[in-house]
């Protein structure tokens, strides 16, 4: 039975991220797969977190707006958190969450966009927004490779089930993530008697990486973007699609855009050149072109955009792209 840790210590923390900072735009992101860790209703947002040893449940709630933005973030914990903890943590949350980065010339180049100027009006503010962790983020990745959205949600909550807890705070009960070191101490056998199929070699390995320090997420995030590459393709298992996410909605390069995996050149094909199938260098060359400098984030926004639209009405083609 997974294990249940009740969190009863509250901390705030308040956050005034750089302008403009679209809240619900970031904190959810609907074409995301679904995971039991994080949970999101308008201007509010749950998510579990591993720091520092320690499970932790944030409640981020939105008190500002899109141009003076303000978000207030509960950390739930079984017990009182150290003044060393809360700063550590105050920097991560920071990041996990681009409190920081500034996109204002993407806004101000591309406002009037006949493709972008409309959804730049919708979602100004959107950004990548890295809520896990590295480690559990590649976790979400392997799980995504060459399976339909409903596997991959079976995979991950197996994942759960086996080695993770449940956290229960602010009325709320989301699954959490286990250290590296929980995962690295089963053997390949043991994983793959969770239908996880070939990427129980990849769990198994990245487990072991990153409990024995030989990637370390604080190390990549210093790096500039070509370095980044070459030590994220090392990694095993991450091969060009991984990458392509992890350079963007982990390291936030606003113009990594080198590859388009099928799914997304079929949908993104229908949903800028309103053609059956574009070829995928046809796509990079039009963004880069079109979007030099913030090609991945010009994507993004149409991407998101669209999946934003699936929420309120049914969108047939997508529907047989997604699976779900």
């Amino acid at each position: 039975m997974t294990k249940e840790i009740h969190l009863n210590h509250k901390t705030k923390i308040v956050f005034s991220p750089n302008p403009p900072y679209n809240f619900d735009a970031n904190m959810h992101k609907p074409s995301h797969f679904p995971s039991s860790d994080n949970t999101w209703e308008e201007g509010k947002y749950w998510i579990s977190m591993l720091w520092a040893g320690k499970n932790l449940g944030l409640k981020l709630i939105n008190q500002g707006n899109v141009e003076s933005p303000r978000v207030e973030v509960e950390v739930y914990s079984d017990s009182k958190l150290t003044r060393p903890n809360i700063d550590s943590l105050q920097s991560e949350i920071i990041w996990r969450f681009n409190f920081e980065r500034d996109y204002s010339e993407f806004y101000k180049r591309h406002e009037k966009d006949k493709i972008l100027g409309e959804v730049i009006r919708r979602w100004k503010g959107m950004k990548p927004v890295a809520a896990n962790s590295l480690y559990e983020t590649l976790i979400i990745y392997f799980v995504l490779q060459n399976a339909p959205v409903r596997r991959s949600v079976q995979m991950l909550e197996s994942l759960f089930d086996r080695f993770g807890s449940r956290i229960i705070f602010d009325g709320k009960t989301l699954s959490a993530f286990w250290n590296p070191e929980d995962m690295a101490e089963a053997s390949e056998k043991e994983l793959r008697e969770l239908k996880v199929g070939y990427r129980a070699k990849f769990f198994k390995r990245l487990s072991d990486d990153f409990a024995n320090g030989r990637i370390s997420e604080d190390s990549l995030r210093k790096a500039g973007q070509e370095s980044l590459r070459s030590q994220l393709l090392n990694i095993y298992g991450v091969g060009p699609a991984t990458l392509e996410y992890l350079l963007f909605e982990d390291f936030y390069f606003p113009d990594a855009l080198n590859t388009i995996p099928p799914w997304e050149q079929k949908i993104l094909s229908r949903l800028v050149f309103e053609k059956e199938r574009v070829d995928a260098k046809e796509i990079i060359d039009f963004f880069r072109k079109k979007y030099s400098g913030f090609e991945k984030l010009a994507v993004h926004y149409v991407w998101e955009d669209l999946f934003w639209k699936r929420k309120n009405e049914h969108i047939d083609w997508l529907e047989k792209e997604i699976r779900l």
